[in-house]
């Protein structure tokens, strides 16, 4: 469900316990991307044939479109394109509830997949598609969330969204998805998104709240 610097999110899996747990950023068995046909326009930027003004952020990247229903149980290793960017923009709000994340002197908390990319030196500057959580939301999803190796707690007090994951689009070459594209680069015109990434300046990793979010030692 959560990455650090992570090169793409895995196939979702079904998860089945506690069924009666919703994260709001993650996907429903029931929703699905739409068929829909990306073209270029005259001066070669992505656009659905059928575009229309939702299809677009406030900032005009063009953004995968999904339809269906929130039911049918969530995949929580999947970030919903339309959720997602809602609880990482400024200020980042909690990827499972969508209220405040929690904050202290040290900053903003992150609870992140511990993965091969995960920096060995800390403090140290790392990007995420993953949004900031609550403690309540942490202590659940260190519970509940399958993950390989754990997770790592990162705080941080100076984050800077940097750009979009996607689909790269190109009128001669077949479409790159899951590409790392930022704002500065001349591809955000040919991406079609499907997460915000942010960039966490000078995170440290911190064992100590890792330590009491999992024997319940926090409120």
């Amino acid at each position: 469900m959560y990455g650090l610097a992570d090169p793409g999110t895995p196939a979702p899996v079904a998860d089945e316990a506690r069924a009666e747990r919703r994260l709001y950023i993650a996907l429903y068995r029931d929703e699905a991307p739409s068929d829909v046909e990306v073209i270029f326009d005259a001066d070669g930027r992505v656009c659905y044939a059928d575009e229309r003004p939702s299809d677009r952020c406030v900032d005009g990247w063009l953004w995968e479109r999904w339809e269906g229903s929130q039911t049918g149980g969530q995949l929580w290793a999947g970030h919903h394109p339309g959720r997602q960017p809602d609880v990482m923009r400024h200020p980042p709000q909690c990827g499972g509830c969508a209220g405040e994340a929690h904050r202290d002197e040290r900053g903003m908390l992150w609870l992140l997949h511990i993965i091969a990319q995960t920096p060995l030196a800390w403090p140290c500057d790392s990007i995420t598609v993953t949004p900031p959580m609550c403690l309540a939301d942490a202590r659940w999803a260190l519970r509940n969330c399958r993950t390989e190796h754990g997770f790592i707690a990162v705080p941080t007090l100076d984050i800077d969204i940097i750009g979009v994951r996607g689909t790269v689009y190109s009128p001669t070459q077949p479409p790159q998805a899951d590409q790392l594209v930022l704002f500065q680069d001349s591809r955000m015109h040919q991406v079609v998104a499907n997460r915000m990434v942010i960039r966490l300046n000078h995170a440290v990793r911190d064992e100590t709240t890792l330590s009491l979010l999992s024997t319940g030692g926090l409120p």
